[in-house]
């Protein structure tokens, strides 16, 4: 199997959990990506990076973005993103998420896999509280012209939820396999 090393960004550990299944499947190293440097991507033939949402930004894919893009399209190098959020399952979030994230022409040959996060309302604190509550608000404005997508959020947002689940690895495991 060629080098491989899956990265991440977790604040609140989904996106950890999905990191670490992808490392188990693959038998490759996990590293946070505070416990990581650039010149270990050097070490590697193929690097998973994954962050969850905040705010439409892959936590940590900034940085990263910066370490990899002289990587990008280069042969022996395969580089691919999962992003963990609430609001990925429908085209819209996806595509809002792209635009932000894969802003340049040299981002976008990027494949960028979607998995669903996890959400306990009683967790959060500072910025991310604000920034839900906000969200909830812009829904409850909308009223009855909210869509079933949005409805759906709304009650992730108001009831938590839990949508990790392993499967959702698959696609990303079998790119690299």
């Amino acid at each position: 199997m060629e080098r491989t090393v899956v990265v991440y960004t977790s604040k609140y550990g989904a996106t950890e959990k999905y990191a670490r299944w992808i490392g188990e499947e693959l038998d490759c190293p996990v590293y946070s990506l505070d416990n990581f440097s650039k010149a270990q991507l050097d070490s590697f033939d193929n690097i998973i990076y994954g962050g969850g949402v905040q705010a439409g930004g892959i936590k940590g894919f900034d940085k990263l973005k910066k370490w990899i893009k002289p990587l990008i399209g280069q042969p022996g190098k395969k580089i691919v993103v999962f992003a963990v959020g609430l609001n990925l399952d429908n085209t819209d979030g996806r595509m809002q998420l792209r635009d932000i994230n894969f802003d340049k022409d040299v981002y976008r040959q990027l494949t960028c896999y979607y998995m669903g996060g996890a959400y306990v309302p009683d967790r959060i604190k500072g910025i991310d509280k604000a920034i839900m509550g906000m969200v909830r608000k812009m829904l409850l404005d909308k009223g009855l012209n909210m869509n079933d997508e949005e409805r759906t959020l709304l009650g992730r947002i108001e009831d938590g939820c839990d949508l990790v689940s392993r499967e959702q690895i698959e696609p990303v495991v079998e790119e690299f396999r």
